[in-house]
């Protein structure tokens, strides 16, 4: 794989969950503890950037019209200076926290692209049948196992090998990948524009081959065994992590 702008805190991230794996920190928790370090690392940021002063002032002078906007009982035409000047404030203060909320995000944006290549999907055990489908449609695929052929939608079935044993796809007698890939991915493709930003864990077929995309059922990875779909894997851990601690620090140091 080669890495995205977006992937260089990967190899420390890597170290750090291993270290806690090898204590026998629970996948779930490994995952929550990084929503609370992206979620204080957020609130620490746009405690530093954003102006709290002139944010307190710009609050109680909006607090200010707004009760006087309830308490108003005059004609229509004393209204709408009060409208205005609302919507005023209002929009002052969109526009000088923009930039910190922007910035306060990018701890969480450092983290996302990892947690995804690495708990988003898992290998199968090898021999489990994974259905593997080339686009265009219609492309064949071969291995070197002559019992191996797609089908008229260009998707190969074929048993998940070993590491050891791998299993190389091939388009028109060049090879496309080996199986299993570096990192599990769902989706193997051409190295495109944005992977200078985010790599693909599973790496990328070679330039020139008619094969835009090959896509791997592979299973998706549960950190929690019963509920819903959504709630199973790292998204809910991760994003419920970040928000709680993300309020309650807010709430601590009374950012606006």
């Amino acid at each position: 794989m080669t890495m995205g702008l977006l992937d260089l805190p990967a190899p420390l991230l890597d170290a750090l969950d291993a270290m806690l794996a090898a204590i026998g920190v629970p996948s779930l928790v490994r995952v929550a503890l990084a929503g609370l370090a992206a979620g204080v690392a957020g609130a620490w940021v746009y405690r530093r950037v954003s102006p709290q002063a002139r944010l307190g002032t710009l609050r109680a002078e909006l607090g200010a019209v707004q009760a006087e906007l309830r308490s108003y009982d005059g004609p229509f035409s004393g209204l709408m200076p009060l409208i205005r000047r609302q919507f005023a404030l209002s929009l002052r203060q969109l526009r000088i926290t923009a930039g910190a909320a922007v910035l306060a995000g990018l701890p969480a944006l450092l983290i996302l692209p990892w947690l995804s290549n690495r708990y988003e999907v898992a290998f199968p055990p090898p021999g489990t049948p994974v259905r593997v489908c080339a686009e265009p449609a219609g492309i064949a695929l071969t291995t070197d196992d002559p019992a191996l052929s797609t089908d008229a939608q260009g998707c190969l079935d074929l048993p998940w090998p070993a590491a050891e044993d791998p299993i190389a796809l091939v388009e028109d007698g060049r090879a496309l990948i080996a199986l299993p890939t570096p990192q599990p991915s769902r989706i193997v493709h051409e190295r495109r524009w944005f992977n200078g930003l985010i790599g693909n864990p599973a790496g990328y077929l070679p330039d020139g081959a008619r094969t835009r995309d090959l896509r791997l059922s592979l299973p998706s990875r549960e950190l929690i065994a019963v509920g819903p779909g959504w709630l199973r894997g790292w998204e809910a851990a991760f994003f419920t992590a970040a928000l709680l601690s993300s309020l309650w620090l807010h709430r601590r140091w009374r950012l606006h």
